[in-house]
């Protein structure tokens, strides 16, 4: 067998890995509106890995980053429920929950982003009233039912 060559996609994908690990490992499962760990990463602004759009996060806007458990869980839901978005291969690897202004709660689907190793990209953003389990997610990371 030949020598294993070195991929920077792998790496940038490891390294974000990493980081989101041990952000989901610290603090409670409270609200978190600022951003901290793997959210520092998306900042106050995230762009879309598809097209030129960005989303802009107000400071006073109400968000979390879903730990891992919730992450698989509520992916898992989106796929099931958008078959289109499940063969897109855009599985999501972190999901903000976000309070939207003038709108409802979302969940936007983060990856690595493939064009910039280190920062991340959104895929989609989806209704979470859709989702049978956001009221558990709304009560984990905000306390409230709706």
């Amino acid at each position: 067998m030949g020598r294993a060559r070195s991929n920077p996609l792998m790496s940038a994908v490891a390294a974000v890995a990493v980081a989101l690990a041990a952000a989901m490992t610290g603090g409670s499962a409270s609200a978190r509106d600022e951003p901290r760990g793997f959210a520092a990463a998306i900042g106050d602004a995230i762009e879309s890995c598809v097209d030129s759009t960005t989303l802009r996060f107000g400071s006073a806007e109400r968000r979390a980053i879903l730990d891992a458990a919730d992450t698989e869980t509520v992916g898992e839901a989106l796929l099931r429920r958008y078959p289109a978005f499940a063969q897109s291969g855009l599985a999501p690897q972190a999901i903000v929950l976000w309070r939207k202004p003038g709108a409802d709660w979302l969940y936007v689907t983060l990856l690595v982003n493939p064009g910039k190793p280190g920062e991340v990209c959104f895929t989609a953003s989806f209704v979470a009233a859709k989702i049978a389990v956001t009221p558990v997610m709304l009560r984990k990371y905000f306390g409230v039912a709706t």
